[in-house]
């Protein structure tokens, strides 16, 4: 062993300890904290947050792992009635509905994320249109400065140099 290499020790620092205990602290409290949100919005009867996007990953979960179940149990049920079909299902059948089930449970998941994540930005821009109105009105104001400022002389002798 060279002078570079350390060797490892088998007692933790308290500093590693530290750091390792209030990561998990914080990590409690942070699932904590999106416990009680959760179940605040749940209740909420306002909508005017969207849920659904929280939601998602663990729908997806749960999802994956039913299709997983439903799969196992037709396996067994094909080796039920026939080893070779039991074998089949396991081997062909249930790992290419797997795919093709997940594959649509994914897509459908990412589409209604999609359509909320754009319902969301629609009421951001719902939100801003007031002044957008606003700048409307002052784009009028603008337009009967430029005409008002047009009579004045000095500003025609200018203008008429620009023509020639």
């Amino acid at each position: 062993m060279t002078d570079n290499q350390k060797k490892p020790s088998s007692k933790t620092t308290t500093a590693e300890t530290d750091e390792v205990g209030s990561t998990t602290t914080e990590r409690v409290h942070i699932g904590t904290i999106w416990a009680i949100q959760y179940w605040r919005e749940l209740f909420n009867f306002r909508f005017d947050r969207y849920l659904i996007i929280q939601v998602i990953p663990g729908v997806y979960g749960l999802a994956l792992a039913g299709i997983i179940c439903g799969l196992l149990f037709i396996s067994v049920e094909a080796f039920m009635q026939s080893i070779w079909r039991g074998l089949f299902y396991l081997f062909v059948g249930a790992p290419f509905l797997f795919l093709l089930l997940a594959s649509f449970l994914r897509a459908t998941l990412e589409l209604y994320i999609v359509l909320f994540r754009m319902a969301k930005d629609l009421d951001d821009l719902a939100g801003i249109s007031e002044t957008v109105d606003r700048l409307g009105g002052m784009s009028e104001a603008v337009a009967d400065m430029v005409s008002i400022t047009r009579g004045f002389p000095l500003l025609r002798l200018f203008s008429r140099r620009d023509k020639e």
